[in-house]
């Protein structure tokens, strides 16, 4: 975060300044209103980009969830949703076989062979183990799954 959380609540106070204040600011500053106008709202729309992309983000995670829901309610049949869990492991361990046999019989490894398999492992060993955590314990206390 560094000078971006030192920065970024100057710039706001910069722009709720300018959004009070347009007539003034504009006077003192030789331009006119509707330059203050266009000015106070691009930099409030910058500074709230980022929560709203966040926002975006979240809802698409809870309609993603919502459809895992729907889909393990309508495989009731045990060996549909055993075949639906061994996808992603099966995937996983064939690109780690593959990376270590590569490695071991000395194959040329480009770099975006490095990119998929490191794509792989931080999905698993990544965040995804810390999520997984975080919602068994949100079902636990009997909450609906959120993004929060």
């Amino acid at each position: 975060m560094g000078a971006i959380g030192l920065v970024l609540p100057v710039i706001q106070a910069i722009a709720g300044y300018m959004a009070e204040r347009k007539t003034m600011v504009a006077d003192k500053t030789g331009l006119n209103i509707e330059t203050v106008n266009r000015v106070s709202t691009a930099m409030t729309d910058l500074l709230s980009k980022d929560e709203r992309v966040a926002e975006v983000i979240m809802a698409e995670i809870d309609k993603a969830r919502a459809h895992d829901i729907t889909m393990a309610a309508a495989n009731a049949f045990p060996l549909v949703a055993l075949l639906r869990g061994l996808v992603r492991p099966v995937i996983t361990l064939t690109a780690f076989f593959w990376y270590v046999y590569a490695r071991c019989s000395g194959m040329e490894l480009s770099a975006e062979d490095y990119a998929i398999v490191g794509g792989i492992m931080a999905f698993w060993f990544g965040l995804r183990p810390f999520e997984k955590t975080a919602s068994a314990k949100v079902v636990a206390r009997g909450t609906p799954l959120s993004g929060s």
